[in-house]
Formats: structure tokens, sequence, C-alpha cells
């Protein structure tokens, strides 16, 4: 009932606007304790789906969203379950979905790797950037549950985490679901494990289905993407030769929509891709007339602005963010109110 009780109000952070969340919160304790006796009773308590689409820089994206009571079970089984099972087996450059990770950690540990590269060997040497085509989309339910059993013990756990999961024999999970997020990160390990210990490359990591490799040699990266690209299509993933490449560290390389290149001294600058900085520039200039028309408040403009600038702290984005500030005010000049 604890776990529960304090999962419903979590789940009510940031969408306590919506009917179903206030329904389901008015009698919140009424509401877990239905809920405990179906867990108890090895119940269904699934309550079915609504999908919707987004596009999201260009690409078309389904989102499955499922209903407050079954969220509230989703993510108390994410929170007392399956995490504390499946992370402490994760390498430590795995940072996706890990509290206290994320991508400001993943780019740390980059830029910690790149140091430690550039005292051996200089800005000689290669990066191998490598993404998995259609990630979520792709995952095996027979594998991501393999891999669930594997860590929890409970043979009700199991079950529970299985019915999340979808039908046996299926494939992809549901982007919306928090237990499926964890299930995705944790999927590929073993692939993580097998590339540091049989592998060996200088350095590695993963950000959800985007990972870099670093070597002095271009020839140990070529053998290294063949061998895990055999190993991802045995787990059922494709690597998305498209967008997997190797690169030269002198030269530089965009990873999470970051701009990476060698400074003077073996200094690492870390700024945003030009892709990202126009993109911004562009949504200002929407929000700028959807708030002339009244679409869209002032303060709603700012704050979207302001997040984006959170994003620009820690990297070297000095410049762009003077001329972003500049853009802001002079789109904004004749519409601002009281914030």
């Amino acid at each position: 009932m604890d776990a529960l009780y304090k999962a419903s109000w979590q789940c009510f952070e940031g969408v306590s606007w919506k009917p179903s969340a206030q329904r389901y919160m008015k009698d919140v304790l009424r509401n877990n304790y239905r809920t405990r006796q179906k867990l108890l009773a090895g119940e269904d308590i699934r309550m079915g789906t609504r999908e919707f689409g987004i596009w999201e820089r260009g690409k078309y994206r389904r989102i499955t969203s499922v209903q407050y009571p079954e969220r509230v079970v989703q993510k108390s089984f994410a929170q007392n379950a399956l995490v504390p099972a499946i992370v402490p087996s994760f390498v430590r450059n795995n940072t996706a979905n890990v509290k206290g990770r994320g991508t400001s950690d993943a780019l740390a540990r980059l830029k910690r790797d790149l140091v430690n590269h550039y005292r051996l060997y200089g800005s000689n040497g290669y990066i191998l950037l490598f993404d998995l085509k259609d990630f979520f989309g792709s995952i095996d339910h027979d594998v991501a549950c393999a891999m669930q059993a594997h860590f929890v013990d409970d043979v009700r756990l199991q079950a529970l985490g299985a019915s999340f999961i979808g039908e046996p024999g299926g494939k992809g999970l549901a982007l919306g679901s928090e237990p499926n997020q964890n299930t995705a990160v944790a999927t590929p390990s073993p692939i993580d494990h097998f590339i540091i210990e049989c592998c060996q490359p200088e350095s590695f990591g993963r950000y959800m289905d985007d990972g870099y490799l670093i070597h002095n040699e271009k020839l140990a990266l070529d053998i290294c993407l063949a061998i895990i690209c055999d190993r991802f299509a045995e787990m059922g993933l494709t690597v998305n030769m498209r967008k997997t490449h190797i690169a030269k560290l002198s030269r530089g390389f965009t990873w999470l929509k970051k701009r990476i290149r060698y400074g003077p001294n073996g200094r690492v600058s870390m700024r945003p891709s030009r892709d990202s900085v126009t993109r911004e520039r562009r949504k200002l200039k929407a929000h700028a007339g959807m708030v002339s028309r009244g679409e869209l408040s002032y303060e709603e403009a700012f704050q979207s602005y302001q997040s984006w600038l959170g994003l620009m702290k820690g990297l070297d984005s000095h410049n762009i963010t003077r001329g972003t500030d500049a853009m802001f005010d002079s789109l904004f000049s004749g519409l601002r109110e009281n914030i």
C-alpha cells in the first residue's frame, strides 16, 4: 500500500490538471486498496491503451498512453522491482533512464574518455558511432521477457512485467510506458558487456540506441562494427548503417545532437549542433506569431525558450546563446506582458 500510495502522488505531478488523475486521487486510498487486492489475486490490472502520433524533428512516432490506475502500478513496479534488479548489471557508461545519469552524464563520460585518449595519442585516433534502427519497435517480446525473468525472481512479478511488454512472440515496446523504457535500456546490456570485455575498445558508451567506441586504429573499429552487427542481429536488432560511421577524432563528430571536437592543447569542445540551433530559432519565430495571434501566451513562449537555454548550460555555446537572446528580444519586444 505504501508503494502504491507513493507512486500515485509521483504520477500526479505534472498532470494534476487532467480529470482522470483528479478522479483517481480523490479516492486514492480506496483505489490503491482495490489495485492491491487485484495484484494479490493475480488479476489482470491492464485497462487498455490510447494511441496517438507525434512528429518529432521530422520523424513520426507512435505513442501509447496507459490509463492512470495502470500507470500507478507500472511506476511502482519499475521503481520497486525492475530498476533495483537490472541497473546494478549495467556497465557504467550505459546512462539512459538511470537516476543520476542522463544525457549530461553521457556527455561528461564521453568528454572524460576523449581527454584520456588525448593524453595517450593526441588527436590521432578514431571513433565508431553506431545507431540502432527502430529501436523500440524492433525489441522482441520473448527476449525482453527473458531478460526480466533473469533478474526478477518472483514469478508474480515476472508475469506482471510480461503483461506490460505484450503478447509472446510479438515485437516492439510501447513508447510512454515507464517499465518499457527501463526494459529497452536493459535488453542490449549483454552486448555492452561483450563489447567491453571481448572487443576491448579503448572507451565505450551507450545512451539508449546511440553508442560509441574509441580506438587508436581504424581497423580495430572496423572489426568491432562487424562483430556487434552480428550480435545485435542475434537479438533481433538492426544497426542503422546510414547513421553508423567511423570518424577521425581530429576532424570532430556529432553525438546526441552535440558537435564535439578537440581544441588547442587537447581541450574538448562541445557545442550544440547546427540543426538544433536552427530548429530553435524557427520555433521562436513560430511562437512569436502564435503570441501575436493570441494562440499562445508570452509566459508559455518564455518558458519554452528558458527550457532550451537550460539545455545549453555546460556547453561551449556563449556566442550562440547571445545571438539567440538578441533574436528573442527582437521578436517579442512588442509582445511582452508581465511575467
